[in-house]
């Protein structure tokens, strides 16, 4: 028998800097689905997915939605 396990993951983002990956067993896609969108309110929330673990392995796919520049650092004088 196949049976899948939905996880959600969520990536907390702190003003101070720190930074966490927490999974979670879900019932359903849908429960988590639900859960997902309540957890998104956080304000400390970088991101939720929600995945499903499929013959042992977990395939996650991470788009950024907001394309960031690597900022330059800004140097007074040349070293030559």
């Amino acid at each position: 028998m196949d049976t899948s396990v939905i996880v959600m993951i969520v990536t907390l983002s702190m003003p101070d800097g720190a930074e966490s990956v927490s999974v979670k067993p879900m019932e359903t896609a849908a429960t988590c689905r639900e859960q997902a969108a309540i957890e998104a309110s956080d304000p400390f929330v970088a991101s939720v997915l929600c995945s499903e673990l499929r013959d042992g392995k977990l395939e996650l796919n991470f788009a950024r939605s907001i394309k960031r520049k690597i900022p330059e650092a800004v140097v007074e004088r040349s070293t030559g």
